[in-house]
């Protein structure tokens, strides 16, 4: 017999489809409770199952040897249709099942045991069951079992799905926060080069440089996922991109990068360390048509460097000056060489400044 549709076919589809499980690829988590399931019911075959449109599909299976089956012959489209638990002690005794192939057949399947796998507004979705080929019964304890696993599926498809929406509005949020970065960062930029007053044109322009730097830095981050690390290269092509945008006409910025990636701890570090020098640089007059300001970084596992030049007219007096952390840049530099457990080197021949930062303290 072929298993009658569910009276709310669509909207118990439309519940299956949003669990974005059908057609997945095999998993540990399902694979070994579908083994514990045939072993501690001593079944030849234990699945779990979804019944879609047409078909059955199995996420696991022991002792089956396919991932779908036809709906007409559909054992478990018969039990969502009946209550939370279905057992079948001789499958040719039911007159749904008499005259299935699957139980007709030689070794066909002679006894069903199966718990209904239920979305949260109550609709079957398929089953979590074990078949023999012999006409058996459970004990009490093998059926506890097959409902207490049932419940574990469930809840890994349902942690899953709050684990996707959980992604969904964090990816919502951090668009919205790379946005007004950007925003604020550009109405600084505005302000600036309306100031009247050279101080605070200046400390308008130094704001908007270390919000720009911090938009570009969450635009790589807010892809992420646990454990990822940052695309450098992609990064510092961003923040050179951003940083050109407000930086006096006739100054040139530019990056080296080799060794592609890293924790995003040491990448916000890094790109702080090169905010905070673009800012001193545009601070202390590197105003001239033909200015430079260029940076190299160098990445492998856990070593790292970074070089910044520009070519302005700082001295030895000025190197002095940044190496005893006297104004607020270079304080940050150091606070930051420090917490990146970094060496520090500041140079200048009266043709700019340098900065050295490696892995590793002196």
């Amino acid at each position: 017999m072929k298993p009658q549709l569910h009276p709310q076919e669509a909207e118990r589809l439309r519940e299956l489809r949003r669990y974005g499980i059908l057609d997945t690829e095999r998993e540990q988590a399902f694979d070994e409770l579908v083994e514990l399931t045939a072993q501690l019911c001593d079944a030849p075959v234990s699945v779990v199952n979804f019944i879609d449109e047409g078909r059955q599909w199995f996420k696991a299976e022991v002792g089956l040897g396919v991932r779908s089956t036809p709906i007409d012959t559909s054992l478990c489209g018969h039990v969502i249709l009946q209550d939370d638990f279905v057992e079948i002690p001789d499958t040719l005794a039911d007159e749904r099942m008499a005259d299935n192939p699957l139980c007709t057949s030689e070794d066909g399947f002679r006894f069903y045991a199966g718990a209904v796998l239920k979305a949260a507004n109550g609709l079957p979705l398929g089953t979590l069951c074990v078949l023999d080929t012999k006409p058996r019964v459970l004990s009490e304890q093998q059926r506890k079992v097959i409902r207490i696993l049932s419940h574990q599926v469930m809840r890994e498809l349902d942690l899953r799905q709050a684990l996707e929406r959980e992604q969904v509005l964090r990816r919502e949020i951090d668009h919205r926060v790379k946005n007004s970065l950007a925003s604020i960062g550009s109405l600084f930029a505005m302000k600036a080069r309306a100031a009247p007053d050279e101080k605070v044109r200046l400390a308008l322009e130094d704001a908007s440089l270390r919000i720009r730097s911090l938009s570009s830095l969450h635009a790589e981050l807010h892809d992420l996922e646990q454990g990822q690390l940052v695309d450098l290269s992609s990064l510092f092509l961003r923040v050179c991109l951003d940083l050109q945008q407000l930086l006096p006409d006739g100054i040139a910025l530019s990056a080296a990068v080799s060794g592609d990636h890293a924790s995003p701890h040491l990448a916000n570090g890094l790109l702080l360390i090169v905010n905070e020098f673009v800012s001193n640089s545009v601070k202390h007059g590197l105003f001239a048509a033909g200015g430079k300001i260029e940076f190299v970084i160098a990445s492998e596992g856990e070593q790292w460097s970074i070089v910044c030049k520009d070519n302005g007219k700082a001295n030895r007096q000025d190197a002095e000056r940044a190496a005893s952390s006297s104004g607020l840049g270079t304080r940050v530099i150091s606070s930051l060489a420090t917490s990146l457990g970094a060496s520090i080197d500041w140079r200048a021949d009266g043709t700019g400044m340098e900065l050295r930062l490696a892995s590793g303290t002196d």
